[in-house]
C-alpha cells in the first residue's frame, strides 16, 4: 500500500501577541525545518519524531512511503493565515499529486491560526474533503493536544504520545504504524469516541514520571491490553484560549459499546483524580529560591528550579530576568541558569572573545510579561557555535543547533545564552560548552517538564516556580475569554 507522509506541526499560545511567521518553520534548533519531498525520507530518521517512526515501521510491514511535506515551529503566538494556507496547500497539493491509498499526519493538536481555533480540526476536514469518506487517515498527536469533535471526525485514527517529557515521540509514530492493518479492518468509519475533562490540568502536573499522570499511564495500557480498544489520554494544552482547550481521552475499536465502555473507565479514572492535580503547582519565585537553596544545603546533587512560567515549550520567550535578578540579589553562589535565548548578547561575546568582561542587558528587546531589562557585567567562560549532539531519551543522537552560544557567569552565576529560542532539554546544551552541571548546588532551567529525561538523574530533587511570563502554571489565573462554559478552571481540593 502506498502511504502519504508528512506533517504540520505548532502548539500555539494564543497570549503571544505576535503571529508566528514562515521563518519560523524554516528554523532547524531541537528539530528540522520545514522539508518537503524525497528528503523526508533520509533526513528525519536520527529524530525523536513520529514520521520517522512511523516510516519505519510502515515500510518493514511492506507498505511504500509516499512523501509529502513536514513543518515544525517552536511554540509562539497564532500561526499566521498565509503561513496556515501555505502549508496546507503544500500538502494538499502533493496528496492530490501523489494519489496515494492511505495518509499519515504527524500533528500537534494544539495549533490555533489566526482565522482557525482548531487548526488541525479544519487541516484534517480539508484532506478528507480532497481523499473522500474512505480512505485511511491517520494521524500522530502530542500529549498537550486540545482534541476536537472536528478532529475526531474527520481522522480514521488518532494516536497521543504517552510521555511527558515526549520520550516516545517516535514511538507514537511507530504505534499508528502498528495499529494500521488494524484499523483498515475496522473499516472506513471504525468505531470511536471522544471525552473532555471537566475540569483544566496545569500544564506541569501532567508530567508522567509523577502521579496522578504516571498511574493513568499504567491504567491506559492495561484498558488497552484488555479490551483491544486503542486509547489516548491528553491533558491538554492551557496557554490556548479557544473553546476546546482541555482535558480529553479518545478511543477507537471494532465495535462501539466496547469503545465507549473503555473510554468512560479511562475518563473516570482522569476525574476521579481530580485533587492530586493540585499538589504540583508551581511555587512563587521567591518561595521556590528558599526552598531550592535549603534543600541544596544538604544536598549531594544538584536541586533544579523549573522556571516553567518562561519555557520556549510552551510559547515563552525565554528571556524573563526574574530569577536571575533573584539569584543576583541574594548573590547566589555555585548556580546556573540556562538556556536563555539572547541572540545580541552572544554575538556581544563571539565578539569580544573568551575571557573577556562585557557588559550586557538581558531581555533588551522583551516586551511581554516578566521582560524585565537587567544589566550586568559578565564574564565570558567559554564560546561555541550551538551545534552538538543530544543526550538522554528525549533528542540523544539528535543534531541540535541553539546557534551562536556562550558560557557567561556574573559573580557565582553560571549563566548560557543561546541564538535559536528552545528548550534545555537535554544537559548538553551544556555539557559541550564545558559545563560540569553536577559541580552546582542549584540549577535554574527554563522549562517545564522536558528537561526531566536527562537532567533528573542528576538532580537531587525539582523545585517548579513561577516567575512572570508568557506560559501561566495555574490555570484558574489565565485569562480565558474564548473557553467553553461549565469547565473549572483548577483542578478541585478533595478538602
Amino acid at each position: 500500500m502506498r502511504i502519504a507522509c508528512g506533517g504540520f506541526m505548532h502548539e500555539t499560545n494564543t497570549f503571544v501577541p505576535e503571529p508566528t511567521g514562515w521563518a519560523s518553520f524554516t528554523q532547524e534548533g531541537a528539530w528540522p525545518g520545514f522539508t518537503r519531498g524525497g528528503e523526508i525520507l533520509t533526513k528525519f530518521r536520527p529524530f525523536n519524531i513520529a514520521i520517522a517512526g512511523f516510516m519505519d515501521v510502515a515500510e518493514k510491514a511492506g507498505h511504500t512511503i509516499v512523501p509529502l511535506s513536514w513543518s515544525f515551529a517552536q511554540p509562539s503566538g497564532k500561526v499566521a493565515d498565509s503561513v496556515f494556507e501555505r502549508a496546507c496547500a503544500y500538502l494538499l497539493a502533493d496528496i492530490a499529486d501523489t494519489a496515494p491509498d492511505a495518509v499519515f499526519l504527524e500533528l500537534h493538536g494544539a495549533m490555533t491560526a489566526e482565522s482557525f481555533e482548531d487548526a488541525e480540526g479544519e487541516l484534517l476536514a480539508r484532506v478528507r474533503r480532497l481523499v473522500g469518506p474512505d480512505m485511511t487517515v491517520v494521524a500522530s498527536l502530542d500529549l498537550h493536544a486540545n482534541v476536537t469533535t472536528k478532529m475526531v471526525d474527520n481522522a480514521s485514527f488518532m494516536s497521543a504520545y504517552r510521555t511527558y517529557p515526549h520520550i516516545d515521540w517516535l514511538q507514537t509514530g511507530q504505534r499508528v504504524a502498528q495499529w494500521f492493518d488494524r484499523v483498515k479492518a475496522w473499516g472506513p468509519q471504525p468505531a470511536r469516541a471522544f471525552r473532555q475533562i471537566p475540569f483544566l490540568i496545569p500544564i506541569a502536573s501532567g508530567c508522567s514520571m509523577i502521579e496522578p499522570m504516571k498511574g493513568l499511564y499504567a491504567l491506559l495500557a492495561e484498558i488497552e491490553a484488555e479490551t483491544g480498544v486503542h486509547l489516548s489520554l491528553c491533558p491538554g494544552f492551557p496557554s490556548a484560549d479557544i473553546f476546546d482547550m482541555g482535558a480529553t481521552v479518545i478511543g477507537y475499536g471494532a465495535d462501539q459499546k466496547t469503545v465507549d465502555a473503555a473510554v468512560d473507565r479511562l475518563t473516570g479514572a482522569v476525574i476521579r483524580s481530580e485533587a492530586a492535580f493540585l499538589e504540583h503547582l508551581a511555587k512563587p519565585q521567591d518561595e521556590a529560591l528558599d526552598i531550592a537553596y535549603k534543600r541544596a544545603a544538604g544536598a549531594t546533587k544538584p536541586v533544579i528550579i523549573a522556571d516553567t512560567q518562561d519555557n520556549p515549550g510552551a510559547g515563552g520567550a525565554s528571556m524573563t530576568t526574574g530569577f536571575l535578578k533573584g539569584l543576583i540579589d541574594r548573590k547566589a553562589e555555585n548556580t546556573l541558569l540556562a538556556l536563555l535565548h539572547e541572540p545580541g548578547i552572544a554575538a556581544t561575546a563571539h565578539q569580544a572573545g573568551k575571557g573577556a568582561m562585557i557588559d550586557v542587558t538581558f531581555a533588551a528587546s522583551g516586551t511581554g510579561p516578566g521582560e524585565v531589562p537587567l544589566a550586568a557585567r559578565a564574564e565570558i567562560i567559554a564560546l561555541s557555535d550551538g551545534r552538538f549532539t543530544g543526550t538522554g531519551p528525549m533528542v540523544g543522537g539528535q543534531p541540535i543547533n541553539m546557534g551562536p552560544s556562550a558560557w557567561l557567569r556574573i559573580g557565582g552565576i553560571d549563566v548560557v545564552v543561546g541564538t535559536v529560542r528552545q528548550q534545555p532539554h537535554c544537559i548538553a546544551v551544556c555539557t559541550h560548552l564545558g559545563i560540569d552541571i553536577t559541580g552546582y548546588k542549584v540549577v535554574v532551567l527554563k522549562s517545564s517538564v522536558h528537561f526531566r529525561g536527562d537532567w533528573q538523574p542528576y538532580a537531587d530533587s525539582v523545585v517548579v516556580g513561577a516567575s512572570p511570563g508568557a506560559a501561566l502554571d495555574d490555570t484558574g489565573t489565565i485569562p480565558f475569554v474564548h473557553l467553553r462554559p461549565n469547565v473549572r478552571r483548577r483542578p478541585m481540593s478533595n478538602h
